[in-house]
């Protein structure tokens, strides 16, 4: 034998060829895959047509859930929610069948309050070969094996008098479970790092400064994403770098933010959707156009008093809109809802002073964000004068981007989808798919075809680069909230009625 090295090595090849040919499996093993970039596996080529008759390998019926399938080895994992037992699931599905092989339930005494178009179960579950790491808000984190055996949990506060719940994603970073408490007051809300062999916690890191949207009482929906030895946060009110050892903040960035898109890394920069419903003129409301107001008692003082009661003010006189999303509940805010904080002597009336201070606040908050891009080595406290660019048109509010090949790619309601250069931010495309309504569930990617989830059913799937081409459009029974999972030759789609898996 001449060389035995390489006859070792050939032999390493081909074992590791027939294993990968005979289960036809890659895993997707945590929101949106490997590092939450959305991006599959080169080795992936799921179907570009696919529909209740077309390319279905099976279809199952499932409980209420908008956590997002995960893929490890022949499993699928997934949350779920069955309202009239007040129970929240764990499901192991067989990936090539659909049969459910096994489920684990608990039975939380209080439950959190979620958004009102999600439920109780919106967290991601990460898995890796010691087995799977399930987040409820209203229960904790529980560590099961493969064959759902509980190895390990760790009890949770129920978040109480917070909007909408917390459906960040745990993730597995090294030897750490990474989960990200982004609710409560300021100085509760925190990053935790547990070991994910037993649940103990090695480290738990504050993660806010003071902020006006902290105050308000929103959560930070985002999941963490990793950066070298550095834990990336999008955080309520800002974005943020740990250090994954010991989670001391290395840099941090304070901006008006809801802490809603999960970020994404490509060639060492990171790339984050700000959003919040004031951040982009297009969803301001006429609110704004009464600075002065003596324009407000012209227009809509009824009975000549100078001041401005409750039923006066107009139901459309608007704070915010969310054009493209209108048929969501709550996309809308009337000023009405904002009278009760702003009548600070609570007499029912407004008068000049408390009405001016009232839009002074909001006006203060309605800043100019979008799209940005960070780059890596910073340290400390940063401005804006520190990011490479910023791209304040079509943000959208939930789905995360897609960096690939160069571009940056992001779909917000009303099915438009926009294209940028990741370098520079210049935008080579902003364009409808024609598939209109709101967009929750985050983009995928595989052999450099995107699929965009519209959250009425239709999935449209385009070519991913510097021109708009539409390949196809596909119509699914139910909603879809949870973003889609990817792994070989097979697409996996969670809606609010079923779990699909196409060929």
């Amino acid at each position: 034998m001449k060389n035995p090295s390489l006859i070792i090595l050939l032999i390493s090849a081909i074992s590791l060829l027939t294993t990968c040919n005979r289960t036809g499996h890659t895993d997707w093993a945590q929101f949106r895959g490997n590092n939450a970039s959305g991006i599959a596996s080169d080795a992936s080529e799921p179907p570009i047509v696919f529909g209740e008759d077309e390319n279905l390998l099976w279809k199952i019926d499932l409980p209420v859930g908008s956590s997002s399938p995960v893929l490890r080895e022949n499993h699928i994992y997934l949350t779920a929610y069955v309202e009239e037992n007040k129970e929240l699931q764990t499901l192991c599905i067989e990936r090539t069948t659909g049969q459910v092989l096994w489920s684990k339930s608990v039975y939380p005494e209080k439950f959190e309050k979620p958004h009102a178009v999600a439920d109780p179960a919106p967290a991601t579950i990460a898995a890796d070969a010691a087995g799977i790491y399930v987040y409820f808000a209203s229960y904790g984190i529980m560590h099961l094996d493969h064959e759902g055996t509980l190895k390990w949990e760790f009890p949770l506060p129920v978040p109480e008098n917070v909007l909408y719940g917390n459906p960040s994603s745990p993730v597995i970073m090294d030897n750490k479970l990474i989960l990200k408490l982004d609710y409560g007051p300021a100085d509760e809300r925190c990053l935790l790092a547990l070991d994910k062999m037993n649940g103990e916690v090695i480290w738990k890191s504050l993660i806010q400064d003071n902020s006006p949207l902290v105050n308000y009482g929103y959560p930070g929906y985002s999941t963490p994403v990793r950066m070298q030895n550095q834990v990336i946060v999008h955080r309520c009110g800002g974005i943020a770098a740990y250090s994954l050892e010991d989670g001391s903040p290395i840099w941090w960035l304070q901006i008006m933010t809801n802490g809603i898109g999960t970020p994404v890394i490509h060639d060492g920069v990171i790339y984050i959707s700000a959003w919040m419903e004031l951040s982009e003129a297009e969803r301001r409301g006429k609110y704004f156009t009464y600075d002065k107001f003596d324009k407000l008692v012209e227009d809509f003082d009824l009975n000549g008093d100078k001041l401005i009661g409750l039923e006066e003010i107009p139901e459309d006189l608007m704070l915010f809109s969310r054009p493209g999303a209108e048929e969501l509940e709550s996309t809308s805010f009337s000023v009405r809802r904002i009278f009760r904080g702003m009548d600070k002597d609570k007499n029912g009336l407004a008068d000049e002073s408390e009405w001016t201070n009232s839009y002074n606040y909001w006006n203060g908050v309605a800043d100019d964000f979008g799209l940005m891009a960070i780059p890596s080595g910073l340290k400390g406290e940063l401005t804006l004068n520190d990011i490479l660019w910023m791209q304040m048109e079509k943000t959208p509010e939930v789905p995360s981007p897609i960096a690939y090949a160069g571009c940056i790619f992001m779909v917000k309601d009303g099915g438009w989808v926009t294209c940028m250069d990741a370098k520079s931010g210049e935008v080579y495309y902003q364009e409808k798919t024609g598939v209109t309504g709101p967009y929750i569930a985050s983009p995928v990617l595989a052999k450099g075809k995107m699929y965009l989830s519209s959250y009425n059913g239709t999935i449209t799937v385009i070519e991913a680069g510097k021109t708009p081409r539409k390949i196809s459009e596909n119509k699914l029974h139910g909603k879809i909230m949870a973003t889609p999972a990817i792994a070989g030759k097979n697409l996996y789609i969670r809606t609010s009625e079923h779990l699909y898996a196409f060929k």
